[in-house]
């Protein structure tokens, strides 16, 4: 979905530069989507630009995005450029890059969002992840006021694929402000890593204002100590142990996946 430019906006789409989009509207409506099942979809254009499986360009908060499955998409499952949509009820089979992406200013909130990489299933990016977030055009510009600042409740991140890595659970960074709760981690057999949770970056830290709060599965390896905070060490990060959390999987049982 995007929002058409109005004469504020001149964000380009990451697949087509000639293409605008944006505006100054921020209750704007691009309609509904509700109970959708998005397969094999996405596409990767080169190393610095792939179609998603869902692409929020600047997507206004009166549009309806809830009960969406994304199975088996090319490259991030879900990525929001901007805009203040608020998501709900999320489920990720899959992705072959990152689960939840966020981008160039999003300000919105999203609910019950829950991704997993299943056994015997390949990655083909460098770093994908749980989730990433980058405040706004790559950290290039650190001094944009419209940073991304942005909500999530009830998120899980599951990493079932032996022997191949997640590059991080959960990365902020770059001007990002995260506020995440009720947070839940796993790994499977085999499954790993490179950091649970990473808020630094050579062209950006978080904000010290992002907060993670959650849990994490201790079980076949991960350890909840495995954590980056900002340079500053200001971020609030509180993971503790547990096998509970996260989002609510009963709300995908229209969807036939089998948790």
């Amino acid at each position: 979905l995007s929002r058409q430019s109005g004469s504020e906006s001149n964000s380009a789409s990451e697949v087509n530069t000639s293409i605008l989009y944006g505006g100054n509207i921020a209750d704007d409506t691009s309609g509904i989507l509700d109970y959708v099942k998005i397969e094999y979809s996405g596409a990767r254009i080169d190393d610095e630009a792939e179609h998603n499986g869902l692409t929020l360009n600047g997507v206004g908060s009166g549009t309806v995005i809830s009960n969406i499955a994304i199975l088996n998409g090319d490259d991030d499952a879900i990525e929001f450029f901007g805009g203040t949509v608020n998501a709900t009820n999320i489920l990720v089979i899959n992705a072959k890059d990152d689960m939840f992406d966020f981008t160039q200013g999003y300000t919105g909130t999203c609910t019950n969002l829950y991704g997993v990489r299943e056994n015997g299933f390949t990655a083909v990016t460098s770093d994908p992840r749980g989730i990433e977030a980058d405040g706004n055009l790559d950290g290039n510009t650190p001094t944009d006021s419209n940073q991304s600042v942005f909500t999530i409740d009830k998120v899980t991140i599951i990493n079932n694929a032996e022997n191949v890595a997640l590059s991080d659970g959960i990365k902020i960074r770059r001007g990002a402000t995260a506020t995440i709760t009720n947070a839940f981690i796993r790994l499977g057999t085999g499954a790993t890593y490179a950091d649970i949770i990473d808020l630094k970056d050579s062209k950006g830290d978080a904000t010290d204002a992002t907060s993670i709060i959650g849990v994490a599965n201790t079980e076949n390896g991960l350890d909840i100590a495995d954590v980056k905070n900002t340079t500053s060490g200001g971020a609030t990060i509180n993971l503790s142990a547990g096998t509970t959390g996260g989002a609510d999987t009963s709300v995908f049982a229209w969807t036939g996946y089998s948790f």
